[in-house]
């Protein structure tokens, strides 16, 4: 700082105020102007509230579209993640329907194998069946030829229709409880015989046994003839008990010849009914009136005549002689049996032929 300056400087002087300007003239204007400058104006105006009213719809437009974008938007979503859950679903069912595919092949395999062993279980229980069957059959028929067998035998040699007719019946039931339809023909011949032993006169060769055999048991009570009786008394003594041993006395009667003892005569004349049974049995007549002619003799000579029980065992003889046996002459039995042996001989010819044709198969 310089030392001749002073430390305080005088200050400036203020310039002076300016003169006010001058206020212009007026101008004058023309109502044609004023007029154009007003319509100008509400022109301008009308073209400001258009604007404003079409900025204002625009924006209210844009508000709306700009809402229905969203929704739009939101939609879109929904539907993505509609599809998406969609496509979840079908990948989920598309693996079920693999596991169904596979537990279904897994079924499949096993209905198979089931099959199998079914079919397999039907051959053994159709072979256990058909063993059971042929054992079963083969048991029925053993039984009716055995019993045909017995029938004809006992006809044949007592003649004993009732006894066979029986035996038909149960061999009848037996044939019946068969399987194989093949032995029906053998129950038809089996019918036939059978009429023909439930024809023969049964009932009378029946009553004329029951009778010979009442006879027996009343020839055991008869009373003696009157020298019999003596002789049984005299028998009972030590003497006639020792000289019997040694001497037999018999007598001669109308009748024929009589038997002295008295236990010997009841048994003789128990053997000739006996004989008449059988006789009436083999349906021999002579041989039956002959043992009637025997025993209504040794009745008639050694019992006493006047005794009612003697007179009834008499009676009886008579009436055995008045009973009627058939004329006609037995049937041959033996055909039922015969077509039995047959049919099993030719099945039994059968069965290997089909065993050896299923082996071979």
């Amino acid at each position: 700082m310089d030392m001749d300056t002073p430390d305080t400087a005088a200050p400036a002087p203020f310039p002076a105020p300016a003169p006010p300007p001058a206020a212009p003239a007026p101008v004058r204007r023309s109502p044609l102007a004023g007029g154009i400058t007003l319509t100008l104006a509400v022109a301008g105006i009308a073209i400001g509230a258009v604007a404003w009213w079409r900025a204002a719809a625009d924006g209210a437009a844009s508000s709306a579209v700009a809402t229905e974008i969203a929704l739009a938007r939101t939609d879109v979503d929904g539907l993505r993640r509609a599809v998406e859950l969609e496509r979840r679903d079908r990948e989920q069912l598309r693996q079920r329907l693999a596991d169904a595919e596979n537990v279904n092949k897994t079924l499949r395999e096993e209905v198979l194998g089931v099959s199998e062993r079914a079919r397999v279980l039907e051959d053994a229980i159709s072979n256990l069946a058909d063993k059971r069957l042929s054992g079963h059959d083969a048991m029925l028929l053993n039984e009716a030829e055995t019993v045909l067998l017995l029938a004809q035998q006992r006809f044949e040699l007592f003649n004993d229709a009732a006894a066979a007719a029986r035996a038909y019946r149960l061999a009848d039931s037996a044939l019946a409880l068969l399987q194989d339809p093949a032995f029906a023909t053998v129950r038809e011949t089996l019918a036939v015989e059978l009429r023909g032993l439930e024809q023969m006169n049964q009932p009378t060769e029946a009553a004329a046994l029951a009778e010979l055999a009442a006879l027996r048991t009343q020839v055991a009570r008869l009373p003696l003839a009157a020298a019999l009786d003596r002789q049984a008394a005299g028998s009972d003594t030590k003497l006639w008990r020792v000289l019997g041993q040694f001497v037999r006395i018999t007598r001669t009667g109308p009748g024929g010849g009589a038997v002295a003892d008295p236990a010997l005569l009841r048994n003789y004349v128990g053997l000739e009914l006996r004989a008449a049974e059988l006789a009436l049995l083999e349906r021999k007549e002579p041989e039956l009136d002959a043992a009637l002619d025997r025993a209504q003799a040794q009745i008639r000579d050694g019992f006493a005549a006047n005794d009612a029980a003697v007179a009834q065992a008499l009676e009886s003889i008579r009436r055995l002689r008045t009973m009627t046996t058939p004329t006609a002459p037995p049937p041959a039995l033996g055909a039922t049996l015969k077509e039995l042996r047959n049919l099993r001989a030719a099945q039994s010819s059968q069965t290997p032929a089909r065993a050896d044709g299923a082996g071979s198969s």
